[in-house]
Formats: structure tokens, C-alpha cells, sequence
């Protein structure tokens, strides 16, 4: 914790100047003067000194000088903090001896990053004076402004006053210039001038809202037309805020802020949007195909029922048991089906309770692989677990054999005739308290396109073979993170799917993998 001397003498901005240095950790030390900043200064020798410019008594330029004449503080970061929004006013203070240059009133971003320049976190107490840098802007970005107006003036104060609560900024001196660079950087705001030579701010915005790539910018007139009709005007055309000229520095930050937070909202929300009308197509595609699935395995069991009803198939034709295992497997891909579906939606209404306990991994892979051996068998593939005897989780054990089973059965599926699947484990490489399992195919692997979507519900890849309900996958994303894991396809567009997935482990696990068929 650095030692901070805030040296303010307006009380509003030395209690907002505190609150931001102890939230960031720091010991924050006051004066209220230029005579009294001096005085603190050489009795508690601080880390690091905020000073005010335009201070009662001595002003803050003076107080840097006679600061930087004293051996102790000749390392000591001194920023200056000011109002003054000329850079010959920041060119004054970098040669007054100031490190650093803040603007008031104080956005909290802006400050943290300098302190955080001077005050890495985990980094040593006391701060060593680094070479000024007078471009440098805040680290966090609040969001992109475009600044259109065509006096240069106006265009360094609004770009100083944006960079200082954050915002990258753009610039244009035209509303021919601006449409051209709105399209190309796409901010967030746009703060527009009314009078300029050529196109006129209002024709601009119009412009601006007629563009598809361009109608979600918010925009802000800033302007001396302040007259009713002028700023009913502004609206008509599509700005939504005005702030007049000349602007107060709060009033303009305020508007800004909160034009980029409603476009982020707008534009969280148009994404949710699509999201929610792509998973319906999704679900009408689903409900279509399971429509399919489900009369093809349920007419097949009616048809074996009707040919034993009817005497037409008795147990002692030799097709008997061959029909009655097909019957029972639709019956069972049926039950796996509904309970997909049913579980899913328990899942994501917080409905279904999980029971953890202490269980050996193996015997849950060796339980997944048993419940899959004949359809593995059916297609010639072979079914293998590499995984560490003594390796235990803490799972609720029929969750995680459901979730094991569900991707062998999707391995098996995308396997061809001869190929192999296993299940794979060992310590999770970024936690020792979780262990990484796999499952392993030598299908021709999940494209690209579809690694990232492939546990949404009710998605259907395009690049491997449709079928099944889409809600499988979707189920074993739900049971993992209910387990506090994560479950992710580690190859996407290779050749050989990999599944992984993250368990908490009950017991060290010693990297000695046990075959077992």
C-alpha cells in the first residue's frame, strides 16, 4: 500500500480524489493548500503526490518546483491535476517537474491507470518516476467517440475531455469526412456539430440513421443553436441528446456516458435477440425431426408387436431375437431421447439435484462403456479407458455416467467401421484441484464452424452427420458446469474429435493410467 498525498482545495474533488486512491488500495493523505501541500509533503514523505494547479497560497506549479529542489522527492511521481484543458497548460507542468497529467474533473479510470503505472499491483511500495508521457490514454476504454466539428479548436477540447473519461476517439471536420469514418470505425457516439461549411450536422445524422452499418450510433449535437426549433430539429433527424455550446465539461462526460452505455444495451440486446430467433428456428428444425425419429422407432416396435400379435412372428423363427433386440434398442434411444429433453429443461430451470459423492473414475468410465459395448460392437468399434486407478472425483455419479455415456455415443456415431474411442484422464493442467477428461475418436472430427456451438441446445452441426436430437451435448455442457467444470471440443477442424471436460477431483491423482477394455 503506497502512501498518496492529494493536494486539492476544492472539497468536493479531494473527497471523490480519496475514495478513488484507497479503492485502489492506497493510503490517501490531504491538504488543502499549496503552503500546506509543501508542509505534508516534507513531514510525510508520500509515494506519490496528486497536485492540484490552481491552488490558494502557492500554486501547485511552485510547490512542484520547490519539491523537486529537495533530494528526497526528486523520485517521487508528482501528477498534476487541472481543469486547464490547453496543452500548453500540461507543457507547463511536465516542466514544473510533473510525471503526469490528470484532468478534472477526475474519471475514475483515468486515475486508477495512472496509479496503476506508477503502483503495479503486487508491485513494489514505492514507485520509481517514469519518463512523462503526454499521449498516453487511459487503459480501460469506455467506449469510441467520433468527434465532428469543423473549428480545430473545438475538435482537441472534446477529443481532451473524452480521452479523459476513456474514449477512444476519431475525428472529423466535415459531414462528408464523417459518414466516411463512421462506417469504417463504427463508435459507439457520435458528437456532432450543427454548422459546418458543405453538409450541415442535421443532414449528417440523417444520413447516418438511412445507413444499416451506421443507424445504431447514438448521436449527441453539440452546438450553439440552442434555440426550440433548432433542437427539435436535431431529434427529428434522429440525434438522441444535445448539449449546448460552450458545453460544461460534467454536463458533456454525463451525456457521453450514458449515449455509449444505452448502445451497448441496445446492441446487447439486438444480439440476444438474434440469438434467442436463431435457437427457435432451431427448436422448429428439432421438433420436425424428432417428429421423424420418433414415429420410425416407435412404428418399427408397433410393427414387431403387430407381427407377434397376429401370429405371424413366433420365438421360434430365427428372426424372432433379431427383431426383439432392434425393438428393445428403439425403445431405449426413445427413453434416451424424452429424458435428454426433460432433463435439459430441469437443468436450466435449477429443478434437477445433483448428489455428489466420492467415486473411483474409473468405474464411472468402465459403467459408460459397458451401457455402449453393443452399439460399439454393431459398428466394429473398439471401446477403451485410460484412466488412472486412483483417481477419484466428487460427482453425483449417475449425472457424470450420463454425461460420459452421451459422448461416447456421439464418438461411436462419427467412428467408422474399425476405429477406436477412449476415455482419457489426468491432472487438469491449470488446477490441482480438477481433472481433465476426455473422450478421444478417430472419426473425421468436429469442423471448425461447429466446435463453438456444438453444446448449444438444439444445434446440429453441419459438417458431421445430422441426426439425434441436439439436446444430448446440451445436457453434458448443463451436468459439467453444475459440477463447477467446463467442457469444450479441444480440436476443432482437425481430423480425430477431442472432448474435454474438467471434474473436481476427491483424491491426489498420480499419473499412472490403467488400461482397461
Amino acid at each position: 500500500m503506497a502512501k498518496i498525498l492529494i493536494v486539492e482545495d476544492d472539497p468536493n474533488n479531494l473527497d471523490v480524489a480519496q475514495r478513488i486512491v484507497r479503492a485502489a488500495g492506497h493510503e490517501a493523505l490531504a491538504a488543502t493548500d499549496g503552503l500546506m501541500g509543501l508542509e505534508v509533503a516534507r513531514r510525510k514523505h508520500p509515494d506519490a503526490i496528486l497536485m492540484d494547479l490552481l491552488l490558494p497560497q502557492l500554486d501547485g506549479w511552485s510547490v512542484t518546483r520547490a519539491l523537486r529542489a529537495e533530494p528526497w522527492a526528486q523520485g517521487v511521481p508528482i501528477i498534476a491535476v487541472s481543469a486547464l484543458a490547453m496543452q500548453a497548460d500540461r507543457a507547463l507542468a511536465l516542466e514544473a517537474g510533473c510525471d503526469d497529467f490528470v484532468s478534472k474533473p477526475y474519471a475514475p479510470a483515468e486515475l486508477r491507470a495512472v496509479l496503476a503505472r506508477y503502483f503495479p499491483v503486487g508491485g513494489a511500495t514505492r514507485a520509481t518516476r517514469l519518463a512523462p508521457d503526454t499521449t498516453r490514454q487511459p487503459e480501460v476504454v469506455l467506449g469510441r467517440a467520433l468527434v465532428v466539428d469543423d473549428e480545430p479548436g473545438n475538435i482537441e477540447l472534446l477529443t481532451r475531455r473524452l480521452r479523459a473519461i476513456g474514449c477512444e476517439t476519431f475525428e472529423a471536420s466535415s459531414g462528408e469526412q464523417a459518414l466516411e469514418v463512421a462506417k469504417r470505425e463504427l463508435p459507439d457516439v457520435v458528437l456532432l456539430d450543427v454548422m459546418m461549411p458543405g453538409m450541415d450536422g442535421w443532414e449528417t445524422c440523417r444520413r447516418l440513421r438511412e445507413d444499416p452499418v451506421t443507424a445504431g450510433i447514438q448521436v449527441i449535437f453539440v452546438t450553439a443553436r440552442d434555440n426550440a426549433e433548432d433542437i427539435a430539429k436535431g431529434f427529428e433527424v434522429g440525434g438522441m441528446d444535445y448539449v449546448p455550446k460552450p458545453f460544461a465539461p460534467l454536463e458533456l462526460t454525463a451525456r457521453v456516458r450514458s449515449a455509449i452505455i444505452r448502445k451497448k444495451l441496445r446492441d446487447d440486446l439486438k444480439k440476444k435477440n438474434e440469438d434467442l430467433e436463431r435457437l427457435e428456428r432451431s427448436r422448429q428444425e428439432l421438433i420436425g425431426m424428432l417428429g421423424h425419429d420418433i414415429r420410425n422407432l416407435a412404428n418399427s416396435v408397433i410393427a414387431f408387436l403387430e407381427l407377434v400379435g397376429h401370429g405371424q412372428l413366433t420365438p421360434d423363427r430365427p428372426e424372432f431375437g433379431q427383431l426383439l433386440q432392434l425393438s428393445e434398442a428403439n425403445v431405449t434411444e426413445l427413453l434416451r431421447m424424452v429424458n435428454a429433453l426433460l432433463d435439459v429443461y430441469r437443468m436450466e430451470e435449477g429443478r434437477l439435484e445433483m448428489m455428489p459423492q466420492v467415486v473411483p473414475l474409473a468405474e464411472l468410465a468402465q459403467r459408460s462403456i459397458a451401457q455402449m459395448r453393443p452399439e460399439a460392437a454393431a459398428k466394429n468399434v473398439r471401446l477403451a479407458a485410460l484412466v488412472p486407478e486412483d483417481a477419484s472425483v466428487f460427482v453425483d455419479d449417475a449425472l457424470i455416467v450420463r454425461v460420459l455415456t452421451n459422448l461416447l455415443s456421439n464418438a461411436v456415431k462419427h467412428t467408422p467401421s474399425g476405429g477406436d474411442v477412449r476415455i482419457e484422464a489426468r491432472p487438469a493442467p491449470d488446477s490441482q484441484e480438477a481433472v481433465l477428461v476426455r473422450v478421444v475418436d478417430t472419426g473425421p472430427g468436429i469442423p471448425l464452424e461447429d466446435a463453438p456451438h456444438i453444446f448449444d441446445r438444439f444445434y446440429q452441426g453441419r459438417g458431421r452427420k445430422r441426426g439425434g436430437s441436439g439436446l444430448g451435448l446440451a445436457f453434458c455442457k448443463l451436468a459439467v458446469e453444475l459440477h463447477g467444470g467446463k467442457i469444450t471440443v479441444a480440436n476443432g477442424g482437425q481430423p480425430g474429435a477431442i472432448v474435454e471436460f474438467t471434474l473436481p477431483v476427491a483424491a491426489q491423482i498420480v499419473p499412472r493410467p490403467a488400461l482397461t477394455r
